[in-house]
């Protein structure tokens, strides 16, 4: 029988004015995951989703089941890479636990971009090495492999990493994913296959991330990815094709495309152009109504993507981490772009109708001034930025920023996080109070986790898991309630903070 696998996702939590953040180069937070079952069965950070089939051609392996919980920690390529182990294990008969106690494996996919996501990957690491003991305790063995970033960043000092966590069978780093297969199974991996096209979904959803890339070329002071995750490597066209297909099979009818550096795809395998002859690929696949852009740079941004934009499936929605506008501060980051040219792209981008503008930006980076944070607050009020992420900038050993002497106290950083969001939320609140009275189209995303009862979803406007959702009213309406990936005419009739409350219209 085929057996189905479950993901514990535990993404970052979206902002508020009295979070305190670090600098991240995702620049977003997010909510929890849907679906998450029996919470009462383990602590919160752990709560789950039951996991659905992706379609692939290969033919599953029939094995007897085995037990495996799975925690993903981090971003959504992150989520990508625990997706494809899930599937490669799935084929040979891996099956949910919610429960760790009742696992035979445990597999934890780390991130480590920070120290605080450092500590949290420990910290969940050795929550699973005790239960690890316990089973050993009670005649029950069990295997704890850890995967991702945190082996990434610490590959150089392995010997100490392993000294460190003596109860973890076998470290991964993010570029031996097909590995899983050997470190829980015994099992070489095939070197000839396509891994990513074993992919399997965490839940049954409108929308899937979508890795285009690996690793990132540039070297922004600030950034540890470079050191994670190591040099840009674009994956085939072909290859993100038929996941895509895979996925639209599946059911998905949102790509969201994600890389380190979106624009730069296809530079470092000659490939002219690439993102553009990457979307018109996936625009001529069947099933998928959205594709979506996050994690754009202000650099390799042509005209030719702006007039894509709002066109077709691709959606007026473009996320640019800036990171800052004040031009020593760029130049110290080593960000390879000026003021005005960040400024003269987002102009361009505002004349796209129903455009929404993301971006991140960082506090108290090493020589910012008062000065700086002004021009900052007074750009943002300018420019007015649909969504926005503020950071306090986090010194990391191994890059040129956080090795530097003239660091920011933390209270200075934390403060001009706290003014720098203010100023946004301003802007946000008025924005969102425009919605009030318009008809949107919703993609339906299925039933709240705060309410159950309730089916939320998003209008292109709204990225997932970082950007809000649109909770949906069936009082006026005959239609029945709509299914996961379904599209519904909603009116707005109430905002909160990050979210908007509409009665689904009927259709005529």
């Amino acid at each position: 029988m085929n057996s189905t696998i479950a993901v514990y996702h535990i993404p970052k939590r979206r902002m508020t004015a009295n979070d305190n953040f670090s600098a991240c180069h995702a620049g977003y937070v997010a909510k929890t995951m849907h679906f998450a079952l029996y919470p009462q069965a383990m602590p919160q950070a752990l709560q789950g989703v039951w996991g659905s089939k992706l379609p692939h051609k290969k033919t599953t392996t029939r094995f007897s089941l085995k037990k495996l919980h799975l925690i993903s920690l981090g971003c959504s390529k992150t989520r990508v890479d625990s997706e494809v182990m899930l599937g490669l294990l799935q084929r040979h008969g891996w099956t949910l636990t919610p429960d760790p106690a009742s696992a035979d494996a445990i597999l934890v996919n780390t991130c480590a971009f920070l120290q605080s996501s450092i500590e949290e990957s420990i910290d969940v690491i050795l929550e699973c090495a005790a239960e690890k003991k316990r089973g050993r305790r009670t005649g029950r063995r069990k295997r704890l492999v850890v995967a991702g970033c945190l082996t990434s960043r610490f590959q150089n000092e392995m010997e100490d990493l392993k000294a460190s966590l003596p109860e973890v069978d076998a470290f991964l780093t993010t570029h031996q994913l097909p590995d899983i297969l050997r470190a829980i199974e015994q099992i070489p991996p095939n070197p000839d296959e396509d891994y990513f096209l074993a992919r399997q979904l965490a839940a049954p959803q409108s929308y899937a991330y979508l890795k285009i890339s690996e690793g990132c070329n540039r070297r922004c002071s600030f950034c540890t990815i470079p050191l994670i995750r190591g040099r840009q490597i674009s994956r085939p066209i072909p290859s993100l094709v038929q996941e895509a297909q895979n996925l639209a099979e599946g059911g998905v009818r949102e790509l969201v495309l994600v890389a380190q550096e979106l624009t730069g795809y296809g530079t470092d395998i000659s490939l002219k152009d690439g993102l553009l002859h990457l979307l018109d690929a996936l625009e001529n696949i069947h099933g998928i109504a959205w594709i979506r852009l996050l994690y754009a740079y202000p650099w390799n941004f042509p005209p030719t993507l702006i007039q894509r934009l709002g066109q077709g499936k691709i959606l007026p929605y473009v996320d640019i981490p800036l990171q800052h506008i004040s031009q020593h501060i760029l130049d110290d980051m080593r960000r390879s772009v000026t003021q005005d040219t960040q400024d003269k792209l987002l102009r361009q981008l505002r004349e796209v109708p129903g455009m929404t503008l993301r971006t991140s930006l960082i506090a108290g980076y090493p020589g910012e001034t008062e000065k700086d944070v002004q021009t900052l607050i007074d750009w943002l009020e300018d420019i007015q930025f649909d969504r926005l992420g503020v950071f306090e900038f986090s010194p990391e050993p191994g890059t040129l920023a956080g090795d530097r002497p003239d660091q920011c106290p933390p209270e200075v950083r934390r403060e001009r996080r706290d003014r720098i969001m203010a100023a946004q939320q301003a802007i946000h609140a008025r924005k969102m109070a425009q919605k009030l009275g318009e008809t949107l189209e919703i993609l339906v995303d299925g039933p709240s986790p705060e309410h159950p009862l309730v089916l939320e979803g998003r209008y292109h406007g709204q990225a997932p898991e970082v950007d809000g959702q649109v909770y949906l009213s069936y009082e006026y309406s005959d239609q029945e309630p709509a299914k996961i990936g379904d599209f519904v005419k909603v009116k707005i009739v109430d905002t909160t903070d990050y979210d908007l409350l509409g009665d689904v219209i009927d259709e005529e």
